[in-house]
């Protein structure tokens, strides 16, 4: 068997309860297929009997010395080993409660899935959950390793009542146990070669399953499926790059890309340092397109007659990480593959008790607990149920930086909403303008542009756009400036601060300013607009004409500015949501020019931005 890249070495992840024994079993196995040096090992014996410890076969693993003291492992590791047919990588992930953050980051990223029991410890809760988690992460068979065999004296019946136990529990959450194998990590009975203190083991040893074993980790989908991760600008090529997570992608491939629903096919291959033919699940590729549309981090890549499902509201199974309740006034950020969308929890469906499997009576969740929620977005996804794609329809929440949440998508129920756009589509026709915006580009010597200055309050947004509208109004350019404060008297009037009405403000804004544009204009936006995802929603209307610009000052120095005493209310708490103060202000990542009010005069900042606007939009 040959393999070619990092998805031809199969990624393992061993859960179980703490004290169960999965760093002994790991510094085992690695002993006794000989990744582990003699000398090493004599060597952390000699220390354990000096220390007044009995040694551990976890010792070979443990890199820090309090977690020797402690006896768990504190942080998932990577540790790669191979055997006689092929190379492993093995995520150990935590057995704790208090670190099943780190199992999720672990797990979910996995092929094959190791669940371990203590036969002389039985079943524990913590056993069930990682069990359900394992499922929640995509997992449909496991194999099952029942430890410490020499502690209940290899007993068959101990280890046919607790396999029994489990095989039941899992079967009832849906997980095949692909082979159960007795052992002792201590003794290292069954796990290179057969025991003769097992006998009546009928099996085959844990390295003979593990090579034997498929990999399940991703989905093998023939559809195609390939979210953008970035893309990069290469001389004249705009290079898209992501990993295939399903199906294959080869020159000439036709793909559609959502959220967009454009259509486009494949014009070049770039891969360093050889490009092959084709690429297939798991590859991490460039692609150029034959047509130059618009596509950004996120945007989802699939075949043209069977792409994911464009939707806003969906059922999910989710794990629930944190201390915080749930709270349904809450934006909480979705990380779905490379996207990120901001949504709210609209519905506890059932809380499901792990013990029993049955549905709680409170619906109050907990940290830890397993339940079933219906989740909203105020733009649409492109997702996949987890019955169809596996690896495209994991997710997690996160509530600012900490992560609170990981789970998978249930669609089954809802519509695809790229039908319900098709039809309103079919329904309005937009008439054709009388004059056209390349005559009018013509006729005004220069071509239209949204031009948006984004910054804090106090930063000079409104002193530089109207400035620079005056310069280039003298220099007979057909320019116009929106400044936010102006578009709330009138147009957004009906809208406050929240994060909500913010997003509608933006997105009002930058339909205006396109109708601008129609008629010629060069038009400069003026809004503190602070949420990277809105601005992004605000360029995607015209990408090819929206240039963003950062007026940069620090928050200390606006603070002093107050020309309108906004800060100085903000403070004394009498304005609520106020950028920097009540509310977070995202800078741009990539903006076309950065303008900093600090360093530069009122002056020299407006030189430079009208500078810059000739030289984009001038013939």
């Amino acid at each position: 068997m040959k393999y070619n890249n990092n998805f031809d070495v199969p990624k393992i992840v061993i859960v179980g309860h703490v004290d169960h024994g999965k760093s002994s079993f790991i510094g085992r196995l690695l002993y006794d297929i000989g990744e582990i040096q003699v000398e090493k090992y004599r060597e952390l014996k000699k220390a354990s009997k000096k220390r007044g410890v009995e040694f551990e076969f976890a010792f070979l693993l443990d890199a820090l010395q309090d977690e020797r003291d402690q006896g768990i492992t504190i942080d998932t590791t990577r540790i790669f080993f191979k055997t006689k047919k092929r190379k492993y990588v093995f995520i150990d992930a935590p057995g704790h409660k208090e670190f099943l953050r780190n199992m999720v980051t672990g797990a979910a990223s996995a092929d094959i899935a190791i669940l371990i029991v203590d036969v002389s410890d039985g079943i524990q809760q913590q056993t069930k959950k990682h069990s359900y988690l394992l499922k929640l992460l995509g997992f449909e068979k496991v194999i099952t390793i029942y430890n410490k065999m020499d502690k209940v004296d290899y007993d068959e019946s101990k280890f046919l009542n607790i396999k029994s136990k489990l095989e039941k529990f899992l079967s009832k959450i849906g997980i095949e146990s692909y082979s159960s194998i007795p052992i002792s990590s201590r003794k290292g009975d069954n796990i290179v070669s057969l025991s003769k203190k097992t006998e009546w083991y009928k099996g085959v040893p844990f390295v003979k399953v593990l090579d034997d074993c498929k990999i399940q980790g991703h989905d093998k989908s023939e559809f195609i499926r390939f979210p953008v991760q970035d893309i990069y600008k290469l001389g004249d090529k705009r290079i898209i790059v992501g990993r295939i997570e399903s199906g294959k992608i080869k020159k000439g491939t036709k793909l559609i890309f959502l959220p967009s629903n454009e259509n486009v096919s494949v014009k070049t291959l770039e891969v360093w340092p050889k490009a092959k033919k084709k690429y297939e699940v798991g590859d991490c590729i460039g692609i150029t397109l034959s047509d130059q549309i618009f596509v950004d981090k996120g945007n989802m890549a699939s075949d043209i007659m069977n792409p994911p499902k464009l939707t806003n509201r969906f059922e999910s199974k989710v794990f629930w990480l944190s201390k915080k309740k749930i709270s349904f006034n809450k934006k909480y950020l979705m990380k779905i593959n490379t996207g990120e969308y901001e949504v709210s929890i609209n519905q506890i469906k059932k809380i499901i008790d792990v013990e029993s499997l049955t549905e709680k009576k409170k619906l109050n969740v907990e940290k830890n607990d397993i339940c079933e929620l219906v989740i909203h977005s105020s733009e649409l996804i492109p997702m996949d149920d987890y019955s169809f794609n596996k690896s495209t329809s994991r997710f997690c929440l996160l509530d600012e930086t900490e992560i609170v949440a990981g789970g998978i998508v249930d669609i089954r129920n809802y519509p695809d909403q790229r039908e319900y756009r098709d039809i309103l589509k079919q329904n309005i026709v937009p008439e054709n303008y009388a004059i056209s915006e390349i005559d009018r580009s013509i006729k005004f010597n220069h071509r239209p542009g949204i031009v948006w200055l984004t910054g804090l309050s106090g930063a000079g947004k409104t002193t530089i756009a109207k400035n620079v509208e005056k310069r280039l109004f003298q220099k007979n350019i057909n320019v116009f400036s929106l400044d936010g404060d102006n578009l709330r008297i009138g147009l957004n009037k009906n809208l406050d601060f929240s994060p909500e009405d913010r997003t509608e403000n933006i997105r009002r804004t930058a339909e205006v300013a396109n109708l601008f544009t129609k008629a010629g204009f060069i038009v400069l936006v003026s809004l503190i607009s602070p949420y990277r995802s809105e601005r992004k929603k605000a360029r995607d209307i015209r990408p090819e004409i929206f240039r963003e610009i950062y007026i940069e000052a620090p928050l200390e120095v606006c603070s002093k500015r107050d020309v309108k005493g906004l800060y100085a209310k903000a403070i004394k708490g009498e304005i609520k949501n106020f950028t920097g103060i009540s509310s977070p202000y995202e800078p741009p990542e990539m903006p076309h020019l950065i303008i900093n009010t600090t360093k530069s005069s009122v002056e020299e900042s407006v030189k430079k931005l009208e500078k810059y606007i000739l030289k984009e939009f001038s013939f």
